[in-house]
């Protein structure tokens, strides 16, 4: 986690510490309550100030092809991540598509700008560690709100930490390395939050309980990634899938 980041978690955890007192009986389903309430506040003060300023900013600036084209950069970046979780799972035909769509969009696709192995018909899709573990058999633990990064499980953020053993460069050492992985951070982030504006914004109008809301979608989006998409949850709001990244 870089600096920025460390320092933004360590205000977290300083709310979060002061909320944990509030954890009872109330919340058996949720252990953690009192941490991840105090982070779930700490995120959306943190939203609120800088982040969704910055993804309007960024649509109002970047027009929708230009923004599509990062999309679609960013989404091939992860296909390594994306791969090695399909061998893992035994899914030998998703990772032969994996790799096909890698090098038909970074050759004519220039680099992933354009997505032309969408339009050839070879879908995407996404893996990460936290899907793999679930394959196997390990159990998600217990909720867990993260600073910046969000809703997940104990599973899903050891996931995030063991996918970094599944990017070329974390291996790759070479001048403006630390630059380059903190723009990435950066940049999916803000791409990820300016999809979801208008969604993020009706799930906090129609919730009564956004904090329990929220839970609730996570943890049925992941139930539906795990299946491979078998799972109906046509009740939640249409969210533009979340990709982890550096």
């Amino acid at each position: 986690m870089r600096p920025v980041f460390r320092a933004l978690a360590l205000i977290g955890a300083v709310s979060a510490v002061s909320a944990c007192s509030t954890n009872s009986v109330a919340h058996q389903d949720d252990p953690l309550y009192g941490w991840n309430k105090g982070v779930f506040e700490f995120n959306n003060a943190a939203d609120k100030i800088i982040v969704k300023p910055v993804a309007k900013g960024y649509r109002a600036v970047v027009p929708k092809p230009g923004r599509d084209g990062v999309r679609n950069i960013l989404s091939n970046l992860r296909s390594p991540v994306t791969f090695g979780n399909d061998v893992l799972q035994g899914k030998f035909g998703r990772a032969g598509k994996t790799l096909v769509r890698f090098g038909i969009n970074s050759t004519v696709g220039l680099l992933g700008l354009f997505d032309v192995a969408d339009r050839a018909g070879i879908e995407s899709h996404t893996e990460d560690m936290g899907q793999t573990l679930a394959t196997w058999g390990v159990g998600s633990g217990p909720y867990i709100m993260l600073p910046i990064l969000g809703p997940s499980n104990l599973r899903d953020a050891t996931g995030f930490v063991l996918d970094f053993g599944m990017e070329p460069m974390t291996y790759m050492r070479f001048k403006g390395r630390q630059a380059i992985l903190t723009g990435r951070f950066g940049v999916n982030g803000v791409s990820v939050r300016e999809a979801n504006l208008d969604t993020i914004e009706s799930l906090r109008a129609s919730s009564l309980d956004e904090y329990a809301s929220l839970k609730s979608a996570y943890k049925q989006l992941r139930a539906n990634a795990i299946a491979d998409g078998e799972i109906i949850i046509d009740d939640l709001p249409d969210y533009d899938e979340y990709e982890d990244d550096e």
